[in-house]
């Protein structure tokens, strides 16, 4: 058996040397995350708001397009009862 056994010095040591500033590594990567995180949170919530104020205009650009739509329709139909009637008395002919 190749087992080692270390004495309370020599963990102290390990502990001072490699063990704590591994640790601080990881309070400050979880600070960094916590931050990170936050950031997330409001980067979300800001593209939720773009998001809506897109749809919005899309609504009314879709009304809008419905309205023109209309408004063409009723000036093909000014356009269009005249030329039936023209056409018709021709063809009555």
């Amino acid at each position: 058996m190749d087992e080692k056994y270390v004495t309370k010095a020599e963990f102290e040591k390990f502990q001072d040397e490699e063990f704590k500033p591994l640790r601080e590594e990881v309070r400050e990567l979880r600070v960094t995350f916590g931050a990170f995180r936050q950031e997330m949170a409001e980067f979300r919530a800001e593209m939720r708001g773009d998001i809506k104020v897109l749809n919005v205009r899309m609504d009314n650009l879709e009304r809008n397009l419905e309205k023109s739509n209309k408004v063409v329709m009723w000036i093909a139909a000014v356009y269009a009862v005249p030329m039936l009637f023209m056409m018709y008395q021709i063809l009555a002919k």
